[in-house]
């Protein structure tokens, strides 16, 4: 139970001087009732609005251990960003493919949390087709050397980092998924257990893991499916999704979607596999075909109903759509309005 702490402005009924003892039953029985509600204040749990954390993607950050991209996006959309994403390959230059420590200097200056996505591949041969990069190679030890090095090396940074290696897996793009590149959901688990076996054996105990699928199989294929691929719950510290609005002029991606739509229902999934918090780790909405700022306060709206969602990490980025989170003055703006997220908080 917490008690206020002794010193200014702790004191509840004092008398004058601080030293008369207070007379009477009434006075009792009211300094009694003002330091029950006083400790029930100090016990009420955050609701869901309060509680949800918020992150977003911004090229250029943190790579070069700043993280002044988010800053400028905090201040335009008036929202805290609590979380700082980016992308490492295990191919290509050092600079991409070993820990940067200056990278987590700067999210931890910024008093953010790192969230590093951890990619199996060689970003000169982009494709789903590496067999450099086969599952049976990790799950056999051909790359326990370099997991290794990256577990001592996040070890000694000592602050919490969430890792999401292989995201997306039930997919079919990249070099782990399982139905692409001569890999099976068996190598999958194999793999990401023998990672995070690699971890553990290093003392790399600051690292939790981030197991993140896409909100639909594709293909939806028995073997791809997203409950084949969890390692389990001792391997697991944060179970994730990703999913997108792709607007009106990608039918064949869905079309214009709520929020409600892509999420809820790998939502349960996630929920039913295990009781770690949930995070939705890419979340962003185009505007063809519908109101984007209407999508952005119906998310946090939703969002606050769903009791173990714990943080919405943005994409913000122009690419393959208008993901950004401020692209108009309306949009930014909806995403500091926490009037809908309060009356949906249950």
């Amino acid at each position: 139970m917490l008690v206020p702490a002794h010193g200014e402005g702790s004191r509840v009924c004092v008398g004058r001087g601080e030293v008369e003892m207070l007379a009477g039953s009434k006075r009792t029985l009211v300094c009694a009732v003002a330091l029950v509600m006083a400790l029930l204040a100090l016990a009420a749990p955050a609701s869901a609005a309060d509680r949800l954390l918020f992150g977003a993607y911004t090229p250029g950050d943190p790579y070069s251990g700043t993280t002044h991209g988010t800053d400028a996006l905090e201040t335009a959309i008036d929202r805290r960003v609590d979380i700082v994403p980016w992308y490492q390959n295990w191919g290509g230059g050092p600079w991409i493919s070993s820990v940067q420590p200056h990278i987590f200097e700067g999210i931890a200056d910024s008093g953010r949390t790192p969230l590093l996505t951890w990619e199996p591949l060689d970003p000169y041969n982009w494709g789903p087709t590496q067999p450099a990069y086969r599952l049976e190679r990790i799950a056999r030890g051909d790359f326990d050397g370099y997991v290794a090095r990256w577990a001592a090396d996040l070890r000694d940074i000592g602050t919490t980092i969430y890792l999401r290696p292989m995201h997306e897996m039930n997919g079919n793009w990249y070099p782990w998924s399982p139905t692409v590149n001569g890999n099976s959901a068996q190598l999958f688990r194999a793999a990401w257990r023998r990672m995070h076996d690699i971890f553990t054996a290093h003392g790399a105990s600051n690292v939790r893991w981030v197991w993140s699928p896409l909100n639909v199989d594709v293909p939806g294929t028995p073997g791809n499916r997203l409950e084949d691929l969890y390692p389990g719950e001792q391997y697991v510290d944060v179970l994730a999704t990703g999913g997108y609005n792709w607007g009106s002029e990608r039918p064949d991606f869905g079309g214009w979607q709520s929020f409600s739509t892509i999420f809820a229902g790998i939502y349960e999934r996630l929920r039913r596999l295990g009781p770690q918090p949930i995070w939705f780790t890419e979340v962003a909405s185009d505007h063809r075909g519908g109101d984007k700022a209407a999508w952005v306060r119906d998310m946090f709206a939703t969002a606050a109903r769903m009791d173990r969602l714990e943080a919405i990490v943005w994409f913000n980025e122009n690419k393959e759509r208008d993901w950004r989170a401020a692209p108009t003055p309306e949009v930014a703006a909806a995403f500091a309005n926490r009037g809908a997220e309060a009356a949906a908080a249950p």
